[in-house]
């Protein structure tokens, strides 16, 4: 474990000097922007039964799971594995007296700290902007539930998001093209979307499909459904089983 702290420890040192922490802030807060437009637009005077809050909420937690997640995911991964793929670090690192798998394994904790730092930025943008419309619009109906809500189905999506980035962190990892990683990522959210076009959470496909997970896990936010924590479950244990082989994979991979 000693070797996994020290390689973990590393890459955060790394990581300060990189775009990617950069990153896990500006994405989430441009779903928080598109978001500020969308209440701008919501009229101050609602229908009885109405709960624009939570559809706030709602809808930053789906476009961030549908569109901007496995985008950001495939950028974030590909900028975990570019720090060292870069002047051919390899060979430095390969010759430090530590297992070659503890070098990748530093590397998925990094990946994954950087997603649970773009949820984090993401939930508190959102409850922070239904606390201001609140305020400014006095005849919205007040949800006391909604930061329990928030936290909750942050901590399930997140979850749910380790399968598809193991896969990302592993293609990046294994291909030096930065461009690989994120047409991965592309291609991913065309399938999600097509799936989704197909019957949504009810096509068996989606709720086993890596990328579709995270939304799963968000949809109808407000309803305890099996789906949700089903969601969470393959994700977190998909991303873990994912994430050994790959470091399994790749410490044993001939790198030249």
């Amino acid at each position: 474990m000693n070797h996994v702290t020290a390689a973990v420890s590393a890459e955060f040192l790394k990581l300060r000097r990189t775009v990617a922490l950069r990153v896990a802030i500006a994405a989430p807060l441009a779903v928080v922007g598109l978001q500020v437009l969308v209440a701008t637009q919501q009229s101050a005077v609602v229908r009885a039964g109405a709960t624009p809050l939570l559809g706030l909420l709602q809808g930053g937690y789906f476009v961030w799971a549908l569109l901007a997640l496995p985008l950001y995911g495939a950028l974030a991964a590909a900028l975990v594995a570019a720090v060292d793929h870069q002047d051919d670090h390899w060979k430095q690192l390969f010759s430090l007296p530590i297992p070659r798998w503890s070098i990748f394994a530093g590397k998925w904790v990094a990946a994954v700290t950087l997603l649970l730092i773009s949820f984090a930025v993401l939930a508190i943008g959102l409850l922070t902007l239904t606390a201001v419309f609140r305020e400014l619009r006095p005849g919205w109906p007040a949800q006391p539930e909604l930061l329990q809500l928030a936290v909750v189905r942050m901590g399930e999506s997140f979850l749910a998001a380790w399968f598809f980035l193991s896969i990302q962190l592993w293609v990046s990892l294994r291909w030096r093209s930065f461009p690989v990683g994120l047409t991965v990522g592309i291609i991913a959210v065309l399938v999600t979307l097509g799936l989704a076009a197909r019957g949504g959470g009810r096509n068996s496909l989606t709720r086993l499909y890596p990328w579709a997970l995270p939304v799963t896990a968000i949809a109808r936010i407000a309803e305890t459904t099996p789906s949700r924590t089903a969601a969470a479950v393959r994700g977190s244990l998909g991303g873990v089983l994912v994430g050994a082989a790959a470091c399994w994979t790749l410490g044993r991979r001939e790198w030249s």
